[in-house]
């Protein structure tokens, strides 16, 4: 058993930063995985569509379940139009931009040398980045460097 103090606060610093270093890197991933994912939604956008109807569908039913007879029908019908306006609001919101913002967050909010995934992220950042400057000339937007940067 160690008895010297310095022993102590040397492992507790190694296990500090090495918990530190693994939490960063699964957040990096984490990240990298969204922005993949936002990367084909932009590609394929009626995958995007059916996974959130499939994602309203299943809340609603959920929502019937838990409130069966206990919720008026007016809060219930509140509800509906809340989650309506939601799923909405979600399909139709930049996938190009939303890829981007999560490649950009893996690279550099969630980097450390010897992650892995902060580096597949950066890489794929450029892409992504031209990719969402080009649906915004697309739409007629006039846009500057520093504004998606």
């Amino acid at each position: 058993m160690l008895k010297r103090p310095a022993a102590w606060a040397a492992i507790a610093v190694s296990a500090f930063f090495l918990l530190a270093a693994a939490d960063l890197a699964l957040r990096s991933r984490s990240a990298l995985l969204r922005a993949v994912r936002e990367e084909y939604w932009r590609d394929n956008p009626s995958a995007k569509a059916a996974y959130y109807e499939a994602e309203y569908a299943r809340e609603t039913a959920a929502d019937k379940r838990a409130a069966a007879g206990t919720a008026s029908p007016e809060a219930a019908a509140r509800a509906a139009a809340l989650r309506t306006a939601e799923k909405e609001f979600r399909i139709t919101e930049s996938s190009a931009k939303l890829a981007c913002l999560w490649y950009r967050t893996a690279a550099k909010d969630f980097y450390f040398p010897l992650n892995p995934w902060a580096a597949r992220a950066g890489a794929g950042l450029p892409a992504a980045l031209a990719a969402w400057r080009a649906e915004l000339a697309a739409q007629g937007v006039k846009t500057e460097v520093w504004m998606t940067e």
